[in-house]
């Protein structure tokens, strides 16, 4: 039997932890997690344009269908391909090409999109969708199909290799101002 001790130390080793220090106007910012190293896709196209992509949580299939058929009849987007390996949990791709401005203005219409998706994107510039399997789940498989018009799958796609936290969320300390 674990004693109290030994199980806060293994599940310590299992949370992520934040820590920030924010003083004088600057900000410093370390994270400590259980990462793994996954495969994925850039929405940005060497011609500058970008692939529209999607990352839902906390939602059902017919709620993801719902709010991505709202941005695919108001952006006049093509067929939208959903993806899933777990309940609740979708990513989803369009092969329209369009400009950065305009495809945020699409992320931000649309319902249950992963923060932490959109967060990365602004701050990078593109986006990143995962193609394989995260630890512990099964492969991804198409859900549903949003049928508009066909488009052709560009050759011109950047895979990328990229760590993320096994856990999504964690314990965060802050030092200094708010």
């Amino acid at each position: 039997m674990l004693s109290l001790s030994q199980f806060t130390i293994r599940r310590c080793l299992f949370l992520r932890w934040n820590f920030r220090i924010a003083k004088f106007g600057y900000t410093y910012f370390s994270m400590f997690a259980k990462t793994q190293t996954l495969e994925g896709v850039s929405s940005l196209l060497k011609s500058g344009k970008h692939i529209v992509m999607f990352d839902l949580e906390d939602c059902s299939l017919k709620q993801a269908e719902e709010t991505l058929s709202y941005v695919q009849e108001k952006y006049d987007l093509s067929d939208i391909f959903i993806l899933s390996d777990v309940d609740r949990s979708y990513r989803a791709w369009c092969f329209n090409f369009v400009e950065l401005k305009t495809f945020l203005k699409i992320l931000l219409d649309v319902e249950y999109l992963d923060y932490n998706f959109f967060y990365y994107t602004v701050k990078r510039r593109k986006a990143t969708l995962r193609v394989n399997s995260k630890k512990n789940r099964p492969p991804q498989k198409i859900v549903s199909i949003l049928r508009s018009y066909p488009t052709l799958i560009p050759d011109e796609i950047e895979k990328v290799v990229y760590d993320t936290g096994i856990e999504k969320r964690g314990r965060s300390i802050l030092l200094g101002e708010k």
